[in-house]
């Protein structure tokens, strides 16, 4: 019989095996976190960085300024246009293959951009690139941490997702401050060489597991399948132009299908969507002309910025503390959800009577905080509704309509402000 030690001895290896297994898995979610929190940041960071270098590239091109705005509003419509091409690039790759690349491809359009001539190079490349590939970084690393998370997935995704408020806390002001510096062309080729670093930080994430890749892996077999029966058909001449059509046809559904399109005829897609469409519509429109609303007000350019700071301080602090409150269980997630909806939008319904400036710090930290406590709900509640393993063409295509409602609404808070400044 063995002797007490030597069980203690055939048990620590076990024991030691679980600890490493357990820490890995920790850093791999920290890894994960990192990557999402640096792809938003650098998103919103680039959108507020060009706004910010607005006026010297209106005059560095003597362009109007809605041709520069239009290359703003033309980089984030592609940004999320591109996202269905998530899904097959991650079941080709994988998810760190597809990081690495799309970081290192990003990173090096910006430096291409400092080389432009004209305004028709700066949004070329920045469009098809930069935009894209940011998108695609955002929706691989929001699913694999729907995946990777069984506990903690909410503060994980509150800290992921606060990196769209440090975009434009921290990236904006440090724009500025190398626009002044380095003039446009050094600061776009600093920004560039800092958005390098993400491609780096792809490579600390796994591949994804078998079982994953297995299923990835199912539709191309099943669409060879479903294209021989249909080839062997094609050779009976009675049947010949039935089955051309059938051929096409299938290939199509075959193309659609490896995008995930199918997603959409799903009801839940139509009740996750609007829930995640209209809060990031509203969150962006507000930071797009909420500066030159405070101005109208009276406020200075400089008091107007102070207002956005405090919003994103307040998207941060509110993503993190409930994301803390939701892992402990402590709010129902559909009550919550609701409730916050409401309250934001007593912030912006509130605002037209609010003139005084301590009480417009209120409002931009509340409006924004909530507006954030949305947004991580929003992919807490989608992941409830399809499950991990649907996420990625999810997200892709929630940011589709997403895309698609910000072109067809975006203009639309400056026609009253338009009306009312000519009826003046």
């Amino acid at each position: 019989m063995p002797t007490r030690n030597a069980q203690i001895k055939e048990f620590q290896p076990g024991k030691s095996m679980m600890r490493e297994k357990c820490s890995t898995r920790c850093l791999q979610g920290f890894y994960i976190v990192v990557c999402m929190h640096i792809s938003m940041m650098l998103l919103s960071g680039f959108t507020k960085g060009l706004g910010v270098m607005l006026a010297t590239l209106r005059e560095e091109f003597i362009a109007d300024t809605w041709m520069i705005g239009s290359l703003i509003a033309g980089m984030n419509a592609v940004a999320g246009f591109a996202g269905p091409i998530s899904g097959p690039l991650h079941g080709s790759f994988g998810t760190r293959t597809v990081v690495v690349i799309s970081g290192l491809l990003s990173g090096a359009s910006v430096i291409l951009s400092s080389f432009s001539t004209s305004v028709f190079h700066v949004a070329l490349t920045l469009s098809l690139l930069t935009g894209p590939g940011l998108s695609i970084i955002s929706i691989l690393t929001r699913a694999m941490a729907g995946r990777h998370f069984t506990t903690g997935y909410a503060i994980a995704t509150g800290i992921g997702s606060s990196g769209h408020a440090v975009g434009l806390v921290v990236v904006g002001p440090l724009t500025q401050v190398l626009l002044d510096t380095y003039g446009w062309r050094g600061a776009l080729l600093l920004l560039g060489a800092i958005s390098l670093h993400l491609g780096a930080f792809g490579f600390l994430l796994r591949s994804a597991p078998e079982s994953t890749q297995k299923e990835n892996e199912y539709l191309p077999l099943v669409s060879t399948e479903e294209e021989e029966p249909a080839a062997d058909q094609s050779r009976i001449p009675n049947g010949e132009k039935k089955s051309r059509f059938h051929i096409k046809k299938d290939a199509i559904i075959a193309r659609l299908n490896l995008l995930g399109w199918t997603i959409c005829c799903c009801a839940k897609f139509w009740i996750a969507f609007p829930v995640f469409g209209c809060d990031y519509i509203t969150c962006d429109l507000w930071l797009m002309y909420f500066v030159v609303y405070a101005e109208t007000k009276g406020f200075s350019g400089y008091e107007a910025v102070t207002f956005t700071l405090a919003g994103g301080i307040g998207n941060i602090v509110f993503k993190i503390v409930l994301g803390l409150i939701l892992d402990r269980g402590l709010l129902n997630l559909r009550l919550s959800l609701f409730s916050t909806i409401i309250a934001s939008s007593l912030g912006l319904l509130t605002l037209p009577w609010i003139n005084t400036y301590w009480m417009m710090m209120v409002n931009a930290f509340l409006f924004q905080g909530l507006s954030g406590m949305t947004a991580t709900m929003s992919d807490i509640y989608t992941r409830d509704l399809f499950g991990a393993e649907d996420l990625v063409p999810a997200f892709s295509w929630i940011g589709v309509f997403t895309a698609a409602l910000a072109l067809a609404f975006g203009f639309f808070p400056g026609k009253p402000r338009l009306y009312f400044k000519n009826a003046c």
